[in-house]
């Protein structure tokens, strides 16, 4: 009765650094609307401020989406109530976030609460990982074969684990400002917001190979 060959088993870590396509930015206002409807919401002076101050940078108006709108207690939708407003603004080339942050911040009753990066699907830098992780394991893998005096069969298994960009264990932008407010007597007294100008992020691969290997050199069918 035969037994299960001996296999030879391989990890493969490759990591590369990639660029974001966009910036999202998490933008919260407090304002005034003149009359009770959305439409109106979007002619508030500071929501127009921000749409032609992005609109300079390249990011069309329906990428800035409302996200949630709060009124002050005990007011309707009628001329001249308060309003809080989250906005989330999206796509908005990297290289424009320090002209973004500049203009916004001159904006009153305009501030940040966050920023993050938006990298797509990744595709051409996936590919290539895949094949330089798969090819220094098959590699490996016949250097310890050739070592041992065994011979290639076959690959038994084959698994892949994947970091993406801007995961938590990565330095991100809010966690930049998080630590600024340590330092400070109070969230409070922090003004502006720490810039990261380099904003690529890694993608990191790790593959794990089974290799099937055989004492002898397969006999001739």
């Amino acid at each position: 009765m035969s037994s299960m060959p001996d296999r030879i088993e391989t990890q493969i870590t490759r990591e590369a650094w990639v660029k974001p396509i966009g910036i999202v930015l998490h933008v919260h206002v407090v304002g005034t609307v003149a009359v009770g409807s959305m439409a109106a919401v979007r002619k508030s002076k500071e929501l127009v401020a921000i749409q032609e101050l992005m609109r300079g940078l390249g990011v069309a108006e329906d990428k800035i989406r409302v996200d949630s709108l709060t009124f002050a207690a005990g007011e309707r939708w009628f001329s001249g109530s308060s309003v809080e407003i989250d906005l989330e603004i999206r796509d908005l080339p990297p290289q424009s976030v320090p002209e973004a942050l500049a203009g916004l911040s001159a904006l009153k009753g305009v501030s940040l609460r966050s920023m993050r990066r938006e990298y797509g699907a990744l595709t051409a830098e996936r590919d290539e990982l895949l094949r330089a992780a798969v090819a220094e394991s098959m590699r490996q893998a016949k250097l310890i074969a050739d070592a041992a005096g065994l011979t290639l069969r076959s690959v038994h298994s084959l698994s892949q684990q994947w970091s993406e960009p801007g995961e938590p264990d990565e330095p991100h932008y809010g966690g930049a400002r998080s630590m600024r407010a340590k330092l400070a007597a109070s969230v409070e007294d922090m003004k502006g917001y720490q810039l990261v100008e380099n904003h690529e992020g890694k993608l990191a691969l790790t593959v794990r190979m089974e290799l099937r290997v055989g004492e002898f050199e397969q006999a001739p069918r």
